[in-house]
């Protein structure tokens, strides 16, 4: 009883959502992570309410109304009495033992027990209860928190990217290049940063007034930068699908055939591909070819 008692008292109180502590990006305080519970449990200090309670009571109603206790105790003392004399005494014996030594021995091991279950429960609620309960909390913290850095990372790693995809949609080429080689210069081997800069420049090589020399110059490296990318991208379908693109606009008579197939094989890596192509601006000189509006009929299996 003095075990349950003390589990009782220590019992740990479970936190509030409100108490939760959001982790933010350091990097930037606007854009906050989800709020991540630093523990889900706080001790239970109901024991110190409970002295205050009762030096409050025994202050207001004085000592008097605790009479009970001692009688109770008394009771309890006294029925374990002949069980805790000497063996010559027992069975209804006459011994020199008055029943007086049973009855403290009783009433000592009433008060001593109950006194020990209670610290043991309470000790043992507060260190080892409350550390079972917390450790599964904690574990699923340390992985929420592992999994908003990998994400925290992934949005660095893309945000350059998307800087430069908001531009070209702008028009701001050279704002869009900046921003990529910039990327490039941090991460040389990032095959998204690599690509974007093919399409730049595929874009720079596309706008009016341009000269033929520098057309093909841009170009040029255009396909120099795929190419990049798809030795750092093996099996996806975009950077050969962009790869396609460079070649059709650079010279859709000596590259027709390396284009067609470098388009079949961005459809077998990436079917969405296809639909892309129906409406790209980039390939509307192979539109009436008799070889790309076959390739555009089929189907192609996925890659394996």
């Amino acid at each position: 009883s003095g075990f349950v008692l003390g589990f009782i008292f220590a019992v740990p109180r479970k936190r509030e959502p409100a108490e939760a502590s959001p982790i933010a990006d350091s990097k930037n305080a606007e854009s906050p992570a989800p709020a991540i519970q630093k523990g889900a449990f706080d001790p239970n200090f109901n024991l110190v309410e409970i002295s205050d309670w009762l030096t409050k009571i025994i202050v207001g109603v004085g000592l008097v109304e605790l009479h009970a206790i001692p009688k109770y105790l008394g009771a309890w003392s006294y029925d374990l009495a002949p069980g805790l004399l000497p063996a010559a005494c027992s069975g209804g014996s006459s011994c020199s033992e008055p029943l007086i030594v049973g009855q403290a021995a009783g009433l000592a091991i009433l008060i001593f027990y109950f006194s020990l279950g209670f610290l043991v429960g309470f000790v043992w609620t507060m260190v080892h209860f409350m550390r079972d309960l917390t450790e599964p909390y904690n574990r699923i913290i340390e992985i929420q928190r592992l999994s908003l850095e990998k994400k925290q990372q992934v949005i660095d790693a893309t945000s350059p990217i998307l800087a430069a995809e908001a531009s070209m949609r702008n028009n701001q080429l050279g704002e869009a290049m900046a921003t990529i080689e910039q990327s490039l210069r941090n991460d040389p081997r990032d095959g998204y940063a690599m690509m974007t800069k093919a399409r730049i420049l595929k874009r720079q090589a596309s706008q009016p007034g341009q000269s033929e020399d520098e057309r093909r110059r841009l170009l040029s490296q255009a396909l120099d930068s795929v190419d990049g990318a798809i030795a750092l991208m093996p099996g996806m379908g975009e950077p050969i699908y962009n790869k396609a693109c460079c070649q059709v606009l650079l010279d859709m008579n000596k590259l027709k055939g390396a284009a067609l197939a470098n388009l079949e094989t961005a459809f077998r890596l990436n079917p969405a591909l296809k639909q892309i192509a129906r409406e790209d601006p980039d390939l509307a000189s192979l539109r009436e070819d008799a070889d790309f509006v076959r390739l555009m009929r089929e189907n192609p299996r996925p890659e394996a």
